[in-house]
């Protein structure tokens, strides 16, 4: 989801651009959400350093008097802490867009609220079609792949879609289970050990999806996954295990 965030200190400015945000979003049913719309600058930082690896969409007034962040400081920071922010700034401020420029700051765009409320609620709307389209684009080009072959033909499915490949009761067969279903085909489970580093082998027969475990048997040396399925892993590979989870900090219970 596309968190967006308005910071406008005129309570009458920041419930009009919220209202012409929530319903653009809705009309065109993207998946995003105003999860902050505030007259705080600080407040915005706040929930940025609380909550790590947002992915926000920012509308930003220049000035805010009287508080200790100004529009620009604030994208700034935010721009710290949120690498791919799509900013937006909406102010009557037009000479200070070239500052954005100087800071490094990277703005989507710089709105002129002189240019009337209709003018303004179209660039608004504009930014906000332009901002989750890069977004689509760029979470299916960060999503990492898994790939396999059968019957000649190549499949690609998202990582996060496989559970775990298993070894199959034929040589050279491999069972390849999914969130979903269960895929059978032809291959090696050391080859596919080399060709998918993201996989982790816990036993001679089981090639896991470590981010899918939600719960390690330490005592009974079983892997569980969230359908109920489990996978044995072997008394030397629960060390590297339990280290990789604990680096990763992924959220899997131990037993």
């Amino acid at each position: 989801m596309l968190k967006t965030f308005i910071v406008e200190d005129d309570p009458e400015q920041l419930a009009t651009l919220k209202q012409t945000i929530t319903n653009h979003i809705m009309i065109n049913d993207f998946d995003m959400e105003v999860t902050l719309a505030t007259g705080r600058a600080q407040q915005l930082l706040d929930y940025l350093m609380a909550q790590p690896a947002v992915e926000g969409l920012y509308f930003l007034d220049i000035e805010y008097p009287g508080q200790t962040l100004n529009g620009l400081e604030l994208a700034t920071k935010i721009r710290e802490l949120d690498v791919n922010a799509k900013i937006v700034f909406v102010s009557t401020h037009s000479e200070m867009a070239f500052l954005t420029f100087e800071r490094r700051i990277e703005p989507l765009d710089f709105v002129v609220k002189d240019l009337g409320p209709d003018m303004v609620k179209a660039k608004v709307e504009k930014d906000i079609r332009v901002a989750y389209e890069r977004y689509t684009k760029q979470g299916a080009i960060s999503k990492v792949m898994f790939s396999y072959s059968k019957g000649g033909q190549l499949f690609n499915l998202p990582l996060d879609q496989v559970l775990f490949i298993e070894t199959g009761a034929s040589r050279n067969k491999l069972e390849l289970h999914l969130i979903d279903r269960l895929v059978q085909y032809n291959g090696k489970i050391s080859d596919e050990t080399v060709a998918h580093p993201e996989l982790f082998r816990v036993h001679k027969s089981f090639l896991v999806n470590p981010q899918m475990l939600v719960r390690v048997d330490k005592q009974h040396q079983l892997g569980y996954f969230e359908n109920g399925e489990t996978v044995d892993i072997a008394i030397r590979k629960m060390h590297d295990l339990l280290q990789l989870i604990k680096t990763s900090e992924w959220s899997i219970e131990l037993s």
